[in-house]
């Protein structure tokens, strides 16, 4: 039931991630909702569906955009298993680390995009200016995803069985 559930909430991030516009004044940035699945399976299960997540919302996110298949899925490897390693440290389930994790990685995942891109040689003429205000913007967004799909995801995990959280 997890692998199910994890490519089912994958998808749906997806979905809403193609359907919700970009917001111009923040630097055409896009809610990172695939973003906040990856890091909600980071803070909450193991290395190997981390890693699962990783690639396909990696590979989502490419294929929704005008990047190369297979720079989000590095990004988005190297922010999941860094917040992997370091979840027992955190607090997990309080929204103040949601929200700043959703402003670190959504940061961390712009800028890495930019540094994949230009080093490759298919950005050559985007300024550096725009990967800060598209920064700036995506770290705004992942304040205020980053929790609601925390919490969307973890309410789906304890309806379906695959966590429990004390209940009866």
């Amino acid at each position: 039931m997890n692998r199910l559930v994890l490519w089912a909430s994958i998808l749906t991030c997806a979905m809403l991630q193609a359907v919700l516009p970009a917001w111009q004044t923040l630097g055409q940035a896009k809610a990172p909702l695939l973003l906040g699945a990856v890091l909600y399976y980071a803070l909450s299960r193991n290395n190997l569906q981390v890693i699962e997540a990783s690639i396909l919302a990696g590979v989502l996110q490419d294929s929704l955009g005008p990047i190369p298949h297979g720079f989000s899925v590095i990004a988005f490897l190297s922010v999941g298993l860094v917040v992997n390693h370091y979840r027992d440290r955190v607090f997990g389930e309080h929204w103040f680390t949601h929200v700043m994790l959703g402003v670190g990685s959504s940061v961390m995942v712009t800028l890495s995009l930019y540094l994949l891109l230009v080093g490759s040689g298919l950005r050559a003429g985007v300024p550096f200016s725009f990967a800060l205000s598209k920064s700036l913007g995506m770290s705004l967004l992942g304040v205020v995803t980053f929790p609601l799909v925390y919490v969307c995801m973890d309410k789906l995990d304890v309806a379906v069985g695959n966590v429990n959280r004390g209940g009866i």
